[in-house]
Order: C-alpha cells, then sequence, then structure tokens
C-alpha cells in the first residue's frame, strides 16, 4: 500500500507540488488578514527601526528606538517595502506596515528554497524532498512567522543561501567555479549586517574550509578561498561593527532597556535558572488555561530550554493568544495615522492595550501538535546519531553546534525572553536534512518501520496545518 501511494505521488509531481503550495499559501493568507495588527505577529517592534527611518530619511542610531540597535539591513530591506505601503494607503502608517510584514513571504519562499536545494546535495528523492518541504511549511512558527515584520526571516533565507553554497562546495567539487568564494563572502556579510548572530557564517567557514589548508593539494585554493571570503564579508558589515567599536567601544550591543548583558553574576545566576536537561510538553499545554495568571517568563517551563525551544516552534507558546502571557501593552490606536509615534515616546498616562487579543484554539489541538511534532525531532536525532562520523556532512554538525554553543552563551547573557525559535529559524536546511537522515535509518532497519515514521511525519504536518488554520481563524 505504501508503495502504490509512493508511486501515485511520483506520476503527479506537479499536482501534488501545486497543492502543498497553495495549501502554504492559503493559510499564511489566512494568518495575515486576520492578524489583529498591521505589523503582523511579531515578539519585538522591528517595524519601529523601519518607521523611524521613513520618518527621519537616515538609518537610526543604536539609541533611536528600542528596536534600532541591531544591524541595519532589515531596515535598509525593509523601507521601500514601508514607503510603497504607505504610499498605496494614502499615506497611512498602517498600510506601511502591513506591506513590510507581507514582506516576510518573501524570505520565506527563499528560506525554503534553499533547503530544498541543500537537500539535492545529499541526493534526496522527490518524495522525501516533498515531505521535507512540506514540514518546513506547515511548521508554525514559520507560518506565524510569514506574516511578521521581523528580520529573523530574513536573516534565515541569508544563510540557509550560504549554507547551501557551502555545502555545495564541499559536497560537489566538482561543481565548484569561479567567484563561489565571493558569493560565500557576501552572504555572510549580508547576514551579519541583518543581525549579530549573522557572524556565526564566518567561523563556520573557517571551520568547514580551513582544514583543507593543512592539505598540500589543495592548501593554496583552502588559503585563497577563505582570504576572499572574509574580505568581501568585512568590506560589507565592517563598517557598521567598527561603527559600534567607535561608539561604544563593543562589537555586539545590547537592546537599550537590558541594563547588563553577560554580568558574571548573570551568567552565574542563569546557570542555574536555565533548565537544559527537561522536556515538559504537559507543562506547556498548562499555560493555554487562561485562569493561570502570569507572563509567560515567569512560568518555570519557559525556563526550560528545550520545552521552550520547541513550544515556540510547533506553536505560539501562548504568546499571541494569551494578553496575559505577553510582556508589553501598547498605546491605544497604535498604527492609526501618518505618523505613528515610537512606543517609548508615547505619554505615560497614555490609555495602552494588550498587543494581542485572546485567540481560542483548543488545547487538545495544541496538546496533539505538540506530541506528534516529536516525531520528526527525534527522527532528526536518529539521523545526527546515524551519520555522525560521515565526513561529507561535516558542514552540517559544524553549523549546527556552532550555532548552538552562540545560541546558549547568548541565553545565559540574559535574564529573560531569550528563548525563542526564532532565533534558530537558519538551522531550518539542517533540521530537515536529519530528519530524512533519520527517516533512511529507520528504513534501513525495516522498511515497514520506514514507512511508519514517514506516516509520523505526515501526522505531525498535518496536525500542525489543522492548529495554524485554528490559530488564524480563532475568534
Amino acid at each position: 500500500m505504501g508503495t502504490s501511494r509512493a508511486s501515485w505521488v511520483e506520476r503527479n509531481r506537479r499536482a501534488v507540488l501545486f497543492g502543498v503550495l497553495a495549501a502554504a499559501v492559503a493559510v499564511r493568507l489566512a494568518v495575515g488578514l486576520r492578524a489583529p495588527r498591521p505589523f503582523g505577529y511579531v515578539w519585538d517592534l522591528y517595524h519601529e527601526a523601519v518607521m523611524w527611518a521613513y520618518d527621519h530619511g537616515r538609518l537610526p542610531a543604536p539609541t533611536d528606538c528600542w528596536e534600532c540597535y541591531p544591524p541595519p539591513l532589515y531596515v535598509i530591506a525593509g523601507l521601500p517595502f514601508y514607503a510603497l505601503g504607505k504610499l498605496a494607503a494614502g499615506g497611512a502608517a498602517a498600510g506601511g506596515m502591513r506591506l513590510l510584514a507581507w514582506a516576510s513571504m518573501l524570505g520565506v519562499g527563499l528560506l525554503v528554497y534553499y533547503c530544498d536545494k541543500t537537500l539535492v546535495l545529499l541526493r534526496a528523492s522527490w518524495n522525501e524532498r516533498l515531505l521535507a518541504m512540506s514540514l518546513a511549511l506547515a511548521l508554525p512558527c514559520l507560518v506565524i512567522g510569514s506574516y511578521a515584520a521581523e528580520s529573523d526571516i530574513l536573516l534565515a533565507a541569508l544563510m540557509a543561501a550560504f549554507f547551501y553554497q557551502l555545502c555545495l562546495r564541499r559536497l560537489r567539487p566538482g561543481r565548484r567555479f569561479r567567484g563561489q568564494a565571493l558569493i560565500l563572502g557576501a552572504l555572510a556579510g549580508l547576514s551579519a549586517l541583518t543581525k549579530y548572530s549573522g557572524l556565526l557564517t564566518l567561523p563556520t567557514a573557517a571551520a568547514v574550509l580551513g582544514p583543507d589548508m593543512f592539505r598540500p593539494r589543495l592548501r593554496r585554493r583552502a588559503t585563497r578561498d577563505l582570504v576572499i571570503v572574509f574580505a568581501v564579508a568585512g568590506a560589507l558589515c565592517g563598517g557598521h561593527y567598527a561603527g559600534n567599536m567607535r561608539a561604544q567601544g563593543k562589537f555586539f550591543l545590547k537592546p537599550p532597556w537590558l541594563r547588563t548583558v553577560h554580568a558574571d553574576d548573570g551568567l552565574r545566576r542563569n546557570l542555574a535558572r536555565y533548565d537544559f536537561l527537561s522536556f515538559k510538553i504537559a507543562d506547556v499545554v498548562s499555560l493555554y488555561r487562561p485562569e493561570t495568571p502570569g507572563k509567560l517568563d515567569t512560568f518555570p517551563v519557559y525556563r526550560s530550554v528545550w520545552s521552550a525551544l520547541y513550544a515556540t516552534a510547533w506553536t505560539d507558546m501562548t504568546f499571541f493568544s494569551l494578553p496575559e502571557r505577553q510582556p508589553w501593552v501598547l498605546p491605544q490606536g497604535y498604527g492609526e495615522g501618518r505618523v505613528v509615534a515610537m512606543v517609548v515616546d508615547t505619554p505615560v498616562d497614555a490609555v495602552r492595550v494588550a498587543a494581542y487579543p485572546a485567540k481560542r484554539v483548543p488545547r487538545p489541538l495544541i496538546e496533539l501538535v505538540l506530541r506528534l511534532g516529536v516525531i520528526p525531532g527525534v527522527l532528526a536525532l536518529i539521523g545526527v546519531l546515524a551519520t555522525a562520523r560521515r565526513r561529507a556532512l561535516r558542514p552540517f554538525f559544524v553549523y549546527a553546534g556552532l550555532s548552538l554553543g552562540a545560541y546558549f552563551w547568548w541565553i545565559l547573557g540574559q535574564d529573560s525572553w531569550a528563548l525563542k525559535a526564532k532565533y534558530l529559524l537558519f538551522l531550518l536546511p539542517v533540521y530537515l536534512a536529519c530528519v530524512i537522515l533519520g527517516l533512511r535509518a529507520a528504513a534501513r532497519v525495516d522498511r515497514r518501520l520506514g514507512a511508519a515514521a514517514a506516516a509520523g511525519v505526515l501526522a505531525a504536518i498535518l496536525a500542525a496545518q489543522a492548529y495554524v488554520w485554528a490559530f488564524a481563524l480563532a475568534p
């Protein structure tokens, strides 16, 4: 039966692919069109930096607004969308915010495209690629984030393109071409100019290409390529980081609302505060009980690192559906008119309302998604264990290891609100590849086991689709 279904899918490739893409677009339209805020579903108010740049005719300084401290590429890339949307709306700022939020759809498309191209390098079959693409397109954080004026989707798309080029160079030496190092350097520089985590591209390139410098036959080319990568990246983003050093004596600027980041006492306190060993699905589901008061970051389950990262990938973890869980409120009427004041500039006594109203998504559906979402996660872990010694997969493990190490170091430097799956969306190509490798490992043990595992992934996809539709249409 499984073979006959697979052959039917093979014979009807175009129709099946069209159906998957149509479903992905439809649910994203529903999420965006029914969003209560013109800037979409955001954890941070990145759109304010774009608005500030539009209103003042220049890039903002790090202290001009709450979200003006990151590198400026998102502001530069977002300005045309904001300006065009505002023009189309007759000068209303909400129109600019809406088009800026919709622009994330382009980033999602590029992210999934480069995930698929990376799987091609692993010689994934068409059915494997279709399953991986369906999983990526159904992932709730990527669906909800498709209508969001935030920089994380842009960063994920750029880093996925960088990772594909790096894997292409490593896994397909015969397809190397002149200028590939220039492309790697440009993508690394643009990533670092989007968010500080984009700088991970440079140590990843050094760790993957560097060993060739110790092989006499490859030394000259590897040295030249690494110099080009770092030189091009430095030319693109060096000015920004040099400006940070001149202004504040440090490469990385902290958010203006944080008093300290990585203070010695904070590191010690947070190392004991965060839980890296537990995984608490039942506690996540309990968050959706509105009768339990409190901000999301005050609950112990939010400090359970794997629980919080998993829950923010497969659900909204109440952030967009329960007002009492949200960390901030917005001035009443925020987003209306031609010029919108920054939140921090509004009068203290101004009437404020919840950032997002309550959404009633059935708790049994939320629990179902969280239970079934474990299946691709377990397969990804199996894929890692089954292929850890394969030298050809070194770029995947280096990229993931450096990224997780840097992210955990960053987590320990902050007291709250550091655990969000959106910060790790650039690891989506690695996640999907490991899921496929895990499916292959299961099929090698027994074909029926492989078929059951694939059915489990499909069940997780369908449950995620049901959840995001319920989220979009919830009253």
